[in-house]
């Protein structure tokens, strides 16, 4: 990986809403250096994962097509 390309990340992880502030205000103090394309805070679903058999099998279905999609990505993006 050469250390000046520029890539496109994607990183989900939980944190406190000060921390979330914290990391959020130093990523857009770098205007030159960092494009935030997408900034969104994601609902908790863990109880309707865990009790909810049509919503466990719609984060199958996502799964699956969000997987095929990536996988036609590298095959055709050149």
């Amino acid at each position: 990986m050469n250390p000046n390309d520029i890539q496109t990340f994607s990183v989900t992880f939980k944190t406190t809403n000060e921390a979330y502030l914290y990391i959020t205000n130093w990523l857009i103090s770098y205007p030159k250096d960092i494009e935030v394309i997408s900034d969104k805070i994601l609902p908790d679903t863990q109880e309707l994962y865990d009790n909810d058999p049509f919503f466990k099998k719609l984060v199958k279905i996502s799964k699956d097509a969000n997987d095929a999609k990536l996988d036609y990505i590298n095959k055709h993006n050149k």
